[in-house]
């Protein structure tokens, strides 16, 4: 097992990294092209889901600190959302002004099912990061 710097980063600071934004956990374990890939790829595919759907299609639940089980059995799809990031929130916090309307066809959907697909790579990206910088010091 090869040891290196990389390796002393503890598996929980390369999940949060990993979360606020997308392919950071590995950029800390020394996995440049890995980290470039993943979070490449996670942050396109939510702005694409943004730009064919509107930056309506990421609406927080109401009520979700104070009755999380409720607000989540009403906008199931915000969980896969939130695995994307703090994006989520910044999009949810734009969305939320007048001057942007919510569609209401297929497009929205489309654009609500990319978010989500982008936040649980995410988490796949979560869970293998934290993994490699527990188990392998973040080589191979």
């Amino acid at each position: 097992m090869a040891s290196n710097s990389s390796s002393s980063v503890p598996p929980p600071i390369v999940a949060l990294a990993t979360w606020v934004v997308p392919g950071s956990g590995y950029w800390l374990i020394g996995q440049r092209t890995r980290a470039m890939t993943v979070g490449i790829t996670i942050m396109v595919l939510f702005i694409l889901g943004l730009l064919i759907g509107g930056v309506r299609v990421v609406d927080v639940p109401p009520g979700v600190l104070s009755s999380p089980v409720n607000a989540v059995s009403q906008k199931p799809w915000f969980v896969g959302q939130i695995l994307a990031g703090p994006i989520t929130l910044i999009a949810s916090s734009i969305g939320r002004e007048d001057s942007y309307f919510a569609s209401h066809s297929r497009v929205n959907e489309i654009g609500t099912l990319y978010t989500a697909v982008a936040g649980m790579l995410n988490l796949l990206a979560i869970i293998d990061a934290a993994y490699r910088a527990g188990h392998d010091g973040g080589t191979g």
